[in-house]
């Protein structure tokens, strides 16, 4: 929370898939209408970029040139906009792991929530070995509070008002 006692904006961590998507979605429900939000997308802005960050920006970390990442933020940044936030958007190249992004990013803005959509394992994979990668960086290394909605969550009912 910001010193002066406001409420910090919401971290919208921003991929571009139906979770990504649904975690904004059920945050809206859940947080109401007009809350400030910063969506977060990170790309890798060339193959050879992947290269020399192997291992370090993760395996899901899109390879986009930077007017498609662009794109793909505007996209994420309406996303959150028709879900009722007061959304602004964000795009990192990725040049360390997808969650020291995510961190640094909420730690810079004072966010009051990280929002993630859960994305990679599921059913038996998932119970065996746990949270993916990037919430499970995010979790161990954010002293915040992290909102990770599951990857077969049903869509938030929508409100009448």
């Amino acid at each position: 929370m910001p010193a002066d006692g406001s409420q910090g904006p919401v971290l919208l961590c921003w991929d571009g898939s139906a979770s990504a998507s649904s975690a904004i979605s059920h945050a809206a429900q859940i947080l109401g209408a007009g809350r400030r939000a910063i969506v977060l997308f990170a790309h890798v802005p060339t193959e050879e970029h992947r290269g020399v960050l192997a291992g370090t920006s993760g395996p899901d970390a899109p390879v986009l040139g930077l007017a498609d990442a662009e794109d793909a933020r505007e996209e994420g940044r309406r996303v959150a906009s028709q879900a009722g936030f007061d959304a602004s958007g964000q795009r990192v190249a990725a040049d360390r792991k997808t969650a020291e992004i995510i961190v640094a990013t909420a730690q810079e803005h004072d966010v009051s929530l990280i929002v993630m959509g859960q994305r990679g394992r599921s059913g038996l994979k998932a119970a065996l070995l746990g949270l993916g990668s990037v919430a499970q960086g995010v979790l161990s290394s954010y002293g915040g509070p992290v909102m990770l909605v599951g990857r077969d969550a049903a869509a938030p009912p929508r409100s009448s008002a």
